[in-house]
C-alpha cells in the first residue's frame, strides 16, 4: 500500500496513467487490471482526459462521461452559441434548456430560415414574428431568449471564462433548473463546478482569446476518444458502486476533506459535534473509504492533492483523516512521488491553516519552440507554429500534417521531438 500527493488533480491523473503504462509493462498487466475510484462522479473528467490523450483504453462505469454529461453539453453549448450566433446545432440544444415553451416545430423554422437567409440565428430573434413557420405563441419566448443571449454576449471579451460560466448559469437560470432537491441535482452542479474549474485555467489570458482557447480545448478533448465500453479498459468509478468487486491494482484518488470524507458529513459534525455512531454522515464515509481499500487484490494506492478545483474553484486541499488513521508504517511512497505528510496539529486548525498557505503553482518549462518537428500518438506528425508559457501551462499550437492545427497543453499532451 502506497500513498501519495499530487501538486492537482491533472498532475495526480498524470501519476496514475503512468502507473497504469509501468505496471503493464514490468509486471505484465492488462488494462483490466486496474481500477481508479473516487467519491465524486465529476473527479471523473480529469482522468477522462488524460487517459484519453495518453491513448490509455477505459471504461466508465455507472455514469456518463464527463463531456457528455446533459448539464456539462448544455452550458458549453451556451458558450459556443453566444461565441457564434450561426451555431444552429448549439441553439438547437440550449432554446429550450430551461423551458422556454419553445417547441421543435418552432426551432427546425428558426434554423431553416437561417440557412435559407445565411443570416445568425441572433440576427433573425430580432423580429421572430417574420419567420415562415413561427406560431405566434413562441414569438415572446423566442424574443426573451434573444434578450438573455445578448445580456451574456455583452460581457464576452470583459469577463474571464470562469466568470462567464458564472454569468450564463445566472442569467439562464440553470441552477434553479438543476438543483432539484435530489443528489443527482447536487451531482449536476459539482459537474458544472468542474467545468468552471477547467475554465479557470485559462483565466489568465486576454479575456477574449481565453473564451476562444478554452472553446478549443473542450473541442479537443471531447474529440480524443480512448473509452472502449466494452474492450478491455481501466475502470473508472465512484466508491458508491463498487462494492462486490475486485481488481488486482486499485488507486483510490481524492482523499482529501472535503471529499472523503464529503463535505457533508463535515457540515453535519460541525453542526452537530455531539453526533455519534453508525448513523453519521462521517461513519458512512469511513464505511465508504473502507469498502474502496478491500477492493485491491494486490496493489493499492492512495492518493490525495495539494491544491483542487473544487466547487467552483481552485483552492488547497488537506489530506483525509482517513489516511492518518493508517499507520504510517504500513505506507510506502511510490517512485518519482511525493508521500503524504502527516498533519502537524488538530484537523480543523490545520485545515483552516491550509487555506491561506496556499503555494503558488511551479513554473512550467518551455520545452518545445517554433519550427520543432513532434510526434503525436493520435494526430501523427506535425510542426510547432507557436509555444507560449501561461501561468500554469506551456500552451502549444501545432500544424499537423494530417488533421491541421491543433492548440494542446504541453503539459499533458504525448508529444516526441
Amino acid at each position: 500500500m502506497v500513498a501519495t500527493q499530487a501538486y492537482n488533480e491533472v498532475e495526480e491523473a498524470e501519476f496514475v496513467a503512468d502507473e497504469i503504462e509501468r505496471l503493464r509493462k514490468t509486471e505484465s498487466r492488462g488494462y483490466s487490471d486496474f481500477a481508479v475510484l473516487y467519491r465524486t462522479n465529476a473527479q471523473s473528467r480529469a482522468f477522462e482526459d488524460v487517459l484519453a490523450r495518453r491513448r490509455v483504453p477505459y471504461r466508465l462505469v455507472g455514469g456518463v462521461r464527463f463531456w457528455e454529461r446533459r448539464e456539462v453539453k448544455d452550458v458549453v453549448a451556451y458558450m459556443r452559441f453566444c461565441f457564434n450566433p450561426r451555431d444552429a446545432l448549439s441553439f438547437s440544444r440550449i432554446v429550450s434548456v430551461p423551458s422556454r415553451k419553445i417547441g421543435n416545430v418552432t426551432v427546425d423554422a428558426v434554423n431553416a430560415f437561417a440557412r435559407e437567409s445565411e443570416a445568425d440565428i441572433l440576427a433573425i430573434l430580432s423580429d421572430p414574428s417574420h419567420v415562415p413557420g413561427v406560431p405566434k405563441t413562441a414569438v415572446g419566448p423566442l424574443l426573451g431568449f434573444r434578450v438573455q443571449v445578448e445580456s451574456v454576449r455583452s460581457t464576452m471579451g470583459v469577463l474571464r471564462p470562469s466568470e462567464l460560466i458564472d454569468h450564463v448559469i445566472e442569467v439562464m437560470g440553470l441552477r434553479p433548473h438543476y438543483l432539484d432537491g435530489t443528489p443527482q441535482g447536487e451531482a449536476r452542479m459539482e459537474n458544472l463546478n468542474e467545468l468552471r474549474g477547467l475554465a479557470e485555467s485559462f483565466d489568465d489570458r486576454d479575456p477574449a482569446q481565453g473564451l476562444e482557447d478554452f472553446l478549443a480545448e473542450v473541442a479537443l478533448v471531447s474529440d480524443v476518444d480512448a473509452y472502449d465500453e466494452n474492450g478491455e479498459g481501466a475502470t473508472l468509478i465512484t466508491l458508491h458502486m463498487v462494492k462486490g468487486l475486485e481488481f488486482a491494482v486499485v488507486f483510490m484518488v481524492g482523499m482529501e476533506e472535503g471529499l472523503l470524507p464529503h463535505q457533508r458529513a463535515l457540515d453535519e459534525r460541525e453542526e452537530n459535534p455531539s453526533l455519534v455512531g453508525a448513523q453519521t454522515e462521517m461513519a458512512e464515509e469511513r464505511r465508504l473509504a473502507y469498502v474502496g481499500m478491500t477492493r485491491a487484490k494486490d496493489r493499492l494506492y492512495l492518493s490525495c492533492a495539494f491544491r483542487r478545483h473544487l466547487y467552483g474553484r481552485s483552492q488547497p486541499a488537506f489530506p483525509s483523516r482517513f489516511l492518518t488513521d493508517i499507520p504510517q508504517s504500513m505506507l510506502g511512497t511510490p517512485r518519482g512521488s511525493a508521500p503524504v505528510a502527516p498533519p502537524r496539529q488538530g484537523y480543523k486548525e490545520r485545515y483552516i491553516e491550509r487555506q491561506v498557505e496556499a503555494a503558488p503553482a511551479p513554473p512550467p518549462v518551455q520545452r518545445f519552440a517554433s519550427g520543432d518537428r513532434v510526434t503525436h500518438p493520435a494526430f501523427g506528425a506535425g510542426t510547432v507554429v507557436k509555444s507560449t508559457l501561461t501561468r500554469t501551462d506551456e500552451e502549444l499550437v501545432i500544424k499537423f500534417d494530417k488533421v491541421g492545427l491543433k492548440i494542446l497543453s504541453g503539459m499533458l499532451a504525448p508529444l516526441t521531438k
